[in-house]
């Protein structure tokens, strides 16, 4: 009889020469340090298994578990575009222990937290849920939640209690869903940038028109992202930098990828374009802009192709 922590691990070796087999065992009871033992369960279930291309981010990992004491860490890989020179970028979703008011209240701090933490990983994005928002999410079968916080996206837990894989069908629904409601938007927002460029094409357009136009196709790109992928639909009167911050959670490829110049007069208002002693601006002034918005949308379109590749391990053929 040996002891770990108190608990009794009894071994135990049956020999039946008649049929030539041997049976080995092990019982592994508690004893009287129950406590001792659920920790050391924790422990065991907790340790940190990365696989070897992520290896640098385990220092960084250890540190998130020591500071924040995380329910569970999943982390989701998001491929590089090559075609429009874009990193890969690394999504790490945290479960914290408390309500979501908790979590709430405590954000500003959590977020100064890894961002102090991450000053050297530039390529990594953080979400992040309360337990008893992320248990809701599972009972419920949200979408969201059973697609990404899985066992195979899962590296380190605080909890006893195993991940179950959702069902093929089960996943085929959740991909369908996903790629049904990005389809739609997508289509919405090639009517809104057909209509951009066709009144801008029309003839002279006044700076603060233009801008309007320019404005609202962005917003349209990032809610695009935004409602197919996340809890969290909003509307287009939001400020560009909340819905690209909002996007960016999901598919951080879209991260700062417009122009200093377009981020400047798309973000901050048409009068980066004024015209001089109130001339009409004529619409070769505006092709950089269109162009950007044509390659971020190229750029969404394609992010999110390789994450439905990710989470479920087919291509999504986008209509």
């Amino acid at each position: 009889m040996n002891n770990i922590h108190d608990s009794q691990i009894i071994y135990g070796n049956k020999s039946e020469t008649s049929q030539a087999t041997t049976t080995n065992y092990i019982y592994l009871h508690p004893g009287e340090r129950s406590g001792e033992f659920e920790r050391w369960k924790r422990e065991i279930g907790g340790l940190l298994q990365i696989d070897q291309e992520y290896s640098a981010l385990k220092p960084l990992l250890d540190l998130i578990v020591a500071v924040l004491e995380p329910n569970r860490i999943f982390l989701i890989p998001h491929p590089a575009i090559e075609k429009y020179q874009v990193k890969p970028y690394v999504e790490i979703i945290l479960v914290l222990d408390g309500w979501k008011d908790d979590i709430d209240r405590k954000e500003p701090m959590v977020r100064s937290i890894l961002e102090l933490v991450c000053l050297k990983q530039r390529t990594v994005v953080f979400n992040m849920f309360s337990e008893e928002e992320w248990e809701t999410g599972v009972e419920d079968e949200n979408y969201y939640s059973m697609a990404h916080c899985r066992p195979k996206f899962l590296v380190f837990s605080g909890s006893p209690y195993r991940l179950t894989e959702p069902e093929a069908e089960s996943l085929k629904n959740f991909q369908d869903n996903f790629s049904s409601k990005f389809n739609n938007q997508i289509r919405i927002t090639e009517h809104f940038l057909e209509k951009c460029k066709t009144l801008l094409c029309e003839g002279d357009i006044v700076p603060d028109l233009a801008y309007t136009l320019f404005s609202s196709c962005l917003k349209q790109i990032y809610r695009t992202v935004i409602g197919t992928l996340s809890f969290d639909i909003p509307s287009l009167n939001r400020s560009s930098k909340k819905l690209e911050e909002m996007a960016a959670k999901v598919l951080p490829q879209l991260r700062g990828q417009l122009s200093r110049n377009a981020d400047v007069y798309l973000n901050f208002g048409g009068d980066y374009l004024e015209a001089r002693d109130g001339e009409i601006i004529g619409m070769e002034h505006y092709v950089s802009y269109v162009t950007e918005l044509e390659r971020l949308f190229e750029i969404a379109k394609i992010a999110f192709a390789q994450k439905m590749v990710v989470l479920f391990g087919s291509n999504n053929e986008i209509v």
